[in-house]
């Protein structure tokens, strides 16, 4: 699928799509590696134990 413009000067232009695409690769490989990346952060993560804490009525 193409989508071409020709300007006054005869010459064709196919950078829209061929951004469109890039930019969508880009986005989804960010969201990826911060899905690795938290999944990483929380494999050696450990919880803290909860510590008493005085109440006063």
């Amino acid at each position: 699928m193409k989508v071409v413009k020709k300007n006054r000067k005869g010459e064709k232009r196919e950078l829209l799509l061929k951004e469109y695409f890039l930019n969508a690769y880009l986005i989804a490989m960010m969201k990826r590696m911060g899905d690795e990346v938290a999944r990483a952060a929380g494999r050696g993560r450990v919880k803290p134990e909860l510590a008493p804490v005085r109440v006063k009525n």
